[in-house]
């Protein structure tokens, strides 16, 4: 069958699809609430979101996997922590002319392991410090009608974050001054403590050790930085991203297209906010996705409110990964054909599920549509279903829309 005009004879209609994801959005939103992985509410909208789908899928599963939710953002009050007990080292070190300093060197070996390990590198040193919670993944496929030469994975995530305080309270600038005089107080700790090992002069240490009582707001202030007892709704980020994938394959659906050599997938993925735990289990769960000979895409929706900073990220998780060229270029490519000149770009802080996906060897792109400020709503209670754009979200569903077709029809080139 020729699909190459039905995506422009129905172009007008896609407001409905935009209407189809605000409802949506807005019910469970209200319905189900904050959604925090592992969570009751969290598994609610899912089941929700894979019942309505199990209308255009042939088939919707929920996979559930492990994860330590609260394991991913402690490590930013365990730093501060760690660091107040490094002050209190040198100080009585420098002034008791005694060599507790020196406590200071693991001290600072556990806030940084606890830094990189969890945020920049999204591993999980943490983990067996915090409970176990089961959360899940709705996968929803619709099949090839021959054999299948290719496979596309549209996605978005499930849960909701908590509310970051000083993103709420001051913007985006209150965060970046926040999070970074608490890195200039680190830096300037782990120098103290090399000179409070090495130096001689005690006139020196004490000098340094009383310097570093100038960070101490900073690192007290980390013990807010995220408020557990509030999870946001996460309207935008990102159930704009699970309802772009929804629409596709609603519109395939309605439009009775059933491509003969690609299928195409839903993923909802629960745990992105907690690092990435849903994508990372879904590419665990299954291997042969990657293996099986089929060529195989991921495109991760985030965020799709500000279509005035739409991005496609090359380079995702701190900029350390590298999604694939060919993967962001089809994106791109498809936007064009919806009159976006979409940028390619970097994310300097955080990670989408894109960065799972390149990690375990699937070519995958990132498209997000949000201030990098960033926004005043990320991450807050602001975050709710009154502030979606549906021309944002409408714009989006029809490049995902042609991605898919062009991906079908051209694979990666």
């Amino acid at each position: 069958m020729d699909f190459k005009n039905l995506l422009e004879n129905t172009k007008g209609k896609l407001k409905e699809y935009a209407d189809f994801a605000v409802d949506g959005i807005t019910h469970i939103c209200s319905e189900f609430g904050p959604r925090e992985c592992g969570s009751e509410s969290e598994r609610k909208a899912q089941e929700y979101m894979g019942e309505m789908l199990k209308n255009y899928a042939d088939t919707v599963t929920r996979e559930t996997f492990s994860a330590h939710p609260r394991a991913f953002m402690a490590f930013v009050p365990i730093a501060g922590g760690m660091m107040l007990a490094s002050t209190c080292a040198n100080l009585i070190g420098a002034f008791k002319k005694n060599k507790l300093a020196a406590a200071s060197v693991p001290l600072i070996g556990a806030t940084l392991g606890s830094v990189v390990g969890e945020f920049g590198l999204y591993k999980k040193p943490l983990d067996p410090f915090f409970p176990k919670k089961e959360s899940g993944n709705i996968v929803a496929v619709r099949k090839a009608t021959g054999e299948t030469k290719r496979r596309i994975i549209i996605s978005g995530h499930t849960d909701s974050a908590p509310e970051w305080t000083y993103t709420y309270k001051l913007g985006s600038k209150g965060v970046f001054v926040v999070a970074g005089s608490a890195v200039a107080g680190l830096l300037y700790g782990i120098a103290s403590t090399a000179v409070s090992l090495t130096s001689k002069s005690e006139k020196l240490k004490k000098a340094l050790a009383l310097g570093q009582l100038a960070f101490v707001p900073s690192f007290s202030a980390l013990y807010k930085f995220t408020d557990p007892k509030r999870y946001v709704d996460g309207a935008n980020d990102d159930l704009t991203g699970c309802y772009v994938a929804n629409s596709v394959i609603k519109y395939l659906s309605d439009n009775d297209v059933r491509f003969e050599n690609t299928e195409v997938i839903a993923l909802l993925a629960g745990g992105e906010e907690s690092g990435l735990r849903g994508s990372e289990a879904f590419f665990k769960a299954h291997p042969e996705m990657l293996n099986d000979g089929v060529e195989t895409v991921f495109v991760g929706f985030d965020t799709i409110r500000d279509e005035e900073y739409m991005m496609i990220y090359t380079r995702d998780l701190n900029g350390l990964v590298k999604n694939d060229i060919g993967a962001c270029t089809l994106v791109k490519n498809a936007a064009a054909k919806c009159g976006k000149d979409v940028p390619f770009g970097s994310i300097p802080l955080g990670s989408t599920d894109a960065a799972a996906a390149s990690r375990a060897g699937c070519k995958a792109a990132s498209f997000v549509a949000m201030d990098p400020a960033p926004a005043r709503y990320y991450h807050t209670r602001l975050d709710t279903a009154d502030i979606l754009c549906p021309e944002t979200i409408e714009k989006t569903i029809e490049i995902a829309l042609n991605t898919v077709f062009d991906f079908d029809e051209n694979g990666l080139n």
